[in-house]
């Protein structure tokens, strides 16, 4: 399989999980309601990257993982939990201050994790779909063994 056809099987088994995930939620619905909900999911990826320009900080998001400068050789890991009560969507972002290109591997709950190299002197954000509440891994490292210098902060609104 190439690249392509396993994001798009990715995709596929995500947006079925979820269309499923909603339709057992415990939360009362119409059933346009319900309806509505897994079109939304079926036709919307529920992780998305972005190149910004700035990190946006709201005091009113939940903070996943403070604002953090790390400078080091040795890969960067840190795990935490989505819960729905703290709002449909999390952010990941990660500013490259290295020399060389990094890579972040984010894994949401069992799903496969996705690789996405951030080139030296950019930042990334990539956007979650929160669906229920999920443990996400993210493990950052260097491909050239090289010291790597990033910024990196999660947050969940």
């Amino acid at each position: 399989m190439n690249k392509e056809e396993i994001t798009l099987l990715f995709n596929i088994i995500l947006g079925a999980s979820v269309a499923l995930s909603i339709l057992l939620s415990a939360h009362p619905a119409s059933a346009v309601d319900v309806e509505d909900r897994v079109q939304d999911a079926l036709t919307t990826s529920p992780i998305t990257m972005e190149n910004t320009e700035d990190s946006i900080i709201n005091p009113m998001d939940v903070q996943l993982i403070r604002p953090f400068n790390y400078s080091s050789y040795n890969a960067y890991e840190k795990s935490f939990t989505l819960v729905p009560d703290n709002g449909e969507d999390a952010d990941v972002w990660i500013q490259n201050n290295s020399t060389d290109t990094i890579y972040a591997k984010i894994t949401v709950g069992n799903l496969s994790p996705i690789d996405i190299p951030i080139k030296k002197g950019t930042q990334k954000t990539t956007r979650i779909g929160v669906i229920g509440t999920t443990n996400v891994k993210v493990y950052i490292y260097s491909s050239t063994d090289h010291k790597m210098d990033m910024i990196i902060r999660a947050q969940q609104f």
